[in-house]
């Protein structure tokens, strides 16, 4: 997949870009691939994947979404996806990435900054900076990091009263929604619509659960991980 196909494959979802922010993901996947060579980041190595797996999927998350001036953290960003993506098609949102792995936060840090590109990068386990940043964001996002039910009892607590947690899933979403109503109960948020869509060549499925957060989380969320992999909500 080329620069050409990406963009209109992007606008095509009702996503803004243009050619210069499509210049900007690709040198993304360049900087990547070439970190990947030193430390593990990403398991695609093959680069039309990468534009088709880790680029235009994470773009997917930007549809019908207007994140000007609004606030947005990236849970277990790892090689910075879907947040840096995020933050290259919406220069004007405050992106955050958060992830456990220090060499991983160096990494977006030094990314960042030779991309031209504006991000918070910080290094906490999700229920560690949950605990101490409140209900301070308008948005959250995850991508290939835990069960959704998990996730709710991670993400939930972080996000302001009507923020939105887009969750994006694959095929067999259905058995993790399934899995996370006494959750959704118990966090006091609801799943406002689903977005479906099969990504373009290798039609593999996709899924953006966009979960509204009703009320003020219950200050005994989130729990100790251990706790919470062993008993989910």
């Amino acid at each position: 997949m080329d620069k050409k196909e990406l963009l209109e494959l992007i606008n095509y979802q009702f996503i803004k870009c243009n050619a210069e922010q499509v210049d900007t993901l690709f040198s993304l996947m360049d900087k990547t691939l070439e970190a990947n060579e030193k430390f593990n980041l990403t398991a695609i190595k093959d680069r039309d994947q990468f534009v088709e797996k880790m680029i235009f999927d994470s773009a997917l998350v930007l549809k019908d979404l207007e994140l000007k001036d609004k606030s947005i953290i990236d849970i277990g960003t790892g090689a910075g996806f879907p947040g840096m993506v995020i933050a290259i098609l919406e220069p004007e949102a405050q992106v955050t990435l958060l992830d456990s792995t220090n060499k991983k936060i160096n990494h977006l840090i030094n990314l960042s900054k030779e991309l031209n590109v504006k991000t918070t990068s910080i290094c906490d386990r999700a229920e560690s900076f949950a605990l101490a940043n409140r209900e301070k964001y308008d948005y959250a996002t995850a991508r290939a990091v835990a069960p959704l039910n998990i996730l709710l009892e991670l993400i939930i607590p972080i996000l302001k009263v009507g923020g939105t947690f887009l969750a994006m899933k694959g095929a067999g979403y259905e058995d993790e929604l399934n899995a996370s109503d006494k959750a959704l109960k118990k966090l006091s948020c609801r799943i406002e619509s689903i977005y479906e869509c099969n990504l373009p060549v290798s039609n593999e499925k996709r899924a953006i659960i966009r979960i509204i957060k009703d009320a003020p989380t219950n200050k005994k969320y989130p729990r100790e991980y251990k706790e919470i992999k062993r008993l989910p909500l």
